[in-house]
């Protein structure tokens, strides 16, 4: 009978649980899924990771190139993120161009990008107006369920963490760059955003970290991104409206998950290193 009333009538059902203040995975209405993190395990890209929240999973690949910085900006190099949802990682994904949520967590990565969120692009300069590291970040969901935008942040940041580039300079004189493979070096000026997805529903009751089944049944997403105890972004897409109150609730959940995530990067990336 419970199966039947999922199927006719999932809203309701749902409703039932969040009556007595649980979700039907068991977790409570503020409880994040279990996050792991494996950093290194693509050999042939500069820096990798894989990161699964809960039956989430995104793998991140990055590339590393050499290009002519911008005019507008000649001083700065480029991170260029590019999210792909295949058909396998869900079967509301169709195969053909990128559908709608792939390309919004393309655009929602580039903006934390653009917003110096991510990483200090100055640190990819090799000479200004000459030469500039261009970062390729490819990130592909395998499994979709739910907070894409989280586990997409934590693959981007551990990734980064886990590049290395050869030691580039640039000889003025000869007009022409040195490279050094044999000297490597890990990039600097990396941040620790961590982003957290909520689902609001319309009694106003708030839950942290939705499946995709919640996402959908959900009057209204919201998903917000702190380094430390500093909103840096806040991304909602439409729906019901938060006031202040449920808006504090919010950051402060975010900022405690925050805390673990960073906690956990840092010792992913810590055993990665000594594993080379």
């Amino acid at each position: 009978m419970a199966t039947d009333h999922k199927t006719l009538q999932p809203l309701e059902f749902y409703k039932t649980f969040l009556d007595r203040k649980s979700r039907p995975d068991g977790r409570s209405l503020l409880e994040f899924r279990k996050v792991t993190v494996n950093a290194g395990s693509i050999g042939t890209a500069d820096g990798s990771a894989i990161v699964k929240c809960g039956n989430t999973t995104v793998i991140c690949g990055i590339k590393a190139e050499i290009a002519v910085p911008g005019m507008d900006e000649p001083a700065k190099g480029f991170i260029i993120p590019n999210v792909t949802l295949p058909p396998l990682c869900s079967s509301k994904i169709k195969s053909g161009p990128p559908g709608e949520a792939a390309q919004t967590a393309t655009q929602f990565i580039a903006e934390l990008v653009a917003n110096n969120i991510i990483l200090d692009l100055h640190t990819l300069c090799i000479h200004s107006s000459k030469w500039a590291w261009v970062l390729h970040c490819d990130l592909v969901c395998i499994n979709l369920d739910g907070s894409l935008l989280d586990a997409c942040v934590i693959a981007l940041i551990t990734a980064l963490k886990n590049v290395t580039l050869p030691t580039v300079t640039y000889d003025e004189e000869l007009d022409k760059l040195i490279c050094d493979s044999d000297q490597k070096r890990p990039l600097e000026g990396i941040k620790q955003p961590v982003t957290s997805t909520f689902s609001l529903f319309e009694n106003g009751i708030l839950i942290s970290d939705p499946t995709s089944e919640e996402e959908q049944l959900a009057a209204g997403l919201t998903s917000i991104t702190v380094e430390s105890t500093l909103v840096t972004h806040m991304y909602k897409p439409g729906g019901c409206t938060l006031d202040e109150k449920q808006v504090k609730k919010l950051i402060q959940q975010s900022e405690l998950k925050a805390k673990e995530i960073v906690r956990l990067i840092e010792e992913v990336c810590l055993s990665s290193i000594a594993e080379r």
